[in-house]
């Protein structure tokens, strides 16, 4: 089953995001990444995820937390810094990523980054060792690859504080609405809102509009077994996912589901808790540890929304992120 840093369904949300980075429970402000993500990222921007890295790697459990937070092109790509003189694990303190929320593509992240650069460094590392780079809209664009493939990252040095990294046409894309061309995410009130709203709560959040929250949660909700409601139609009055996660003996995470109606939050309430019903006999092919998270779900009600919050060891966190399909089936 593929992972992706986005969310993929509902109740899956709620353990896939823990990849996305963790948090311990402080209240902060000055995040000013996430704040500064939405005059830049572009408009159909879909999923939005703030981390402070800072905050992380206070963690005591920071070295193991760090291998479950990395794809392998993720981890790569922060190795390929420290040979530039770029270390991510000191000199990186805010990261922010978006995605478009294409379920074909859900590797196609962009972000923003604060901290302490040397662009000049980099720059004449590049020319020495004859490293693809090219320029756009006053800026210099380096390659993280051949600089010819498809998906491979470029980044660009916005300031000695701040970098923008994606792929090609999503760095480019980042540029020109920096400059004004192209609409921006501050464009849309409801995601003003949003930020507004969880920025401060703790070192990290995320939002997700409705179809790229609810895109993938039919798969998770049929997993358990027959409903008694349709799954589709139930998600469609989805309008949006927030989510903090806390990380303290374990992970807890907190999901607010936000609906069209008041109507749709307590049908949305009914069937989470039909799911947790079925999961009482559990599918000899679901993920145990998922079974078991999902049972343990607290679940209400609260206006047009449902707040959920789980909470799992960390030995189990591993288990869960691999969703839904039993891990230990025999080939």
């Amino acid at each position: 089953m593929r992972r992706t840093p986005c969310l993929r369904g509902l109740l899956g949300a709620l353990a896939t995001m823990a990849a996305a980075i963790c948090l311990f429970p402080a209240l902060l402000a000055g995040q000013s990444s996430g704040r500064d993500a939405l005059s830049m990222f572009p408009a159909d921007t879909q999923e939005f995820a703030y981390s402070n890295l800072a905050q992380l790697r206070s963690q005591p459990d920071y070295q193991v937390i760090q291998t479950r937070l990395l794809n392998s092109q993720l981890q790569g790509f922060t190795d390929f810094l420290r040979s530039l003189g770029v270390d991510p694990d000191k000199d990186v303190d805010e990261v922010t990523l978006g995605w478009h929320g294409s379920p074909i593509d859900p590797s196609a992240y962009y972000g923003l980054a604060s901290g302490r650069f040397d662009p000049g460094k980099v720059h004449d590392f590049f020319v020495q060792q004859n490293l693809p780079w090219q320029q756009y809209g006053g800026y210099d664009l380096y390659a993280y690859g051949s600089g010819s493939g498809a998906r491979d990252l470029y980044f660009a040095f916005l300031s000695y504080s701040t970098a923008a990294f994606g792929r090609l046409g999503d760095l480019k894309t980042l540029l020109d609405v920096r400059a004004g061309s192209k609409p921006a995410l501050d464009s849309k009130a409801d995601f003003v809102k949003y930020e507004g709203e969880l920025e401060g709560i703790s070192p990290q959040w995320g939002i997700a509009t409705g179809a790229a929250a609810a895109n993938h949660a039919a798969p998770w909700l049929a997993g358990g077994g027959n409903l008694p409601f349709d799954p589709q139609s139930l998600l469609a009055p989805i309008r949006a996912v927030l989510y903090r996660i806390d990380w303290d003996s374990g992970f807890t995470m907190h999901m607010s589901v936000v609906c069209d109606s008041v109507q749709s939050a307590s049908m949305l309430s009914r069937l989470i808790t039909a799911w947790q019903s079925v999961g009482q006999a559990p599918d000899p092919n679901m993920n145990p540890a998922l079974t078991n998270f999902v049972q343990g779900l607290q679940v209400t009600s609260d206006g047009s929304r449902v707040e959920l919050t789980g909470s799992a060891p960390m030995e189990i966190v591993g288990q869960i992120l691999s969703g839904p399909v039993q891990i230990n089936q025999k080939r």
